[in-house]
């Protein structure tokens, strides 16, 4: 699993992200969820968010990267009605960050799974065009 580190560095998006997010999970269909709990979630995603900036930083990658896996997230994973429940967030974000940040050495076993990604995003890139 990746450590997170609490240095605040800036992620151009992040914030937006967020509350795009927070409203999927909270909002989507039921227009009486207060903007109060949207804005607290929207802050707790971003604040988790943002512990990795600096491992991302750190190996000098572009800190938006974080912003498009939320992106990613919302497209693919994200579901009305999840409620505030972040540990979801959390292993799904520790997922992709490692995915696009690697940060530990794989047995060629769990290497091979990357060909199977790989695929997978080619084919998703594909329905771009």
């Amino acid at each position: 699993m990746i450590e997170p580190t609490h240095e605040p560095i800036h992620v151009p998006g992040l914030r937006e992200a967020c509350e795009e997010l927070a409203h999927v999970v909270l909002a989507s269909g039921q227009p009486q969820v207060s903007r109060d709990i949207l804005e607290t979630l929207a802050s707790r995603f971003e604040a988790e968010a943002a512990d990795f900036a600096a491992l991302v930083a750190g190996n000098g990658r572009d800190t938006a990267l974080l912003t498009r896996a939320i992106y990613y997230l919302i497209d693919a994973h994200a579901l009305p009605l999840m409620g505030t429940d972040m540990e979801w967030f959390r292993q799904a974000l520790n997922c992709l960050v490692e995915l696009a940040v690697p940060g530990i050495a794989l047995s060629a076993k769990g290497a091979a799974f990357l060909e199977d990604v790989a695929v997978g995003i080619e084919q998703s890139m594909q329905d771009l065009e």
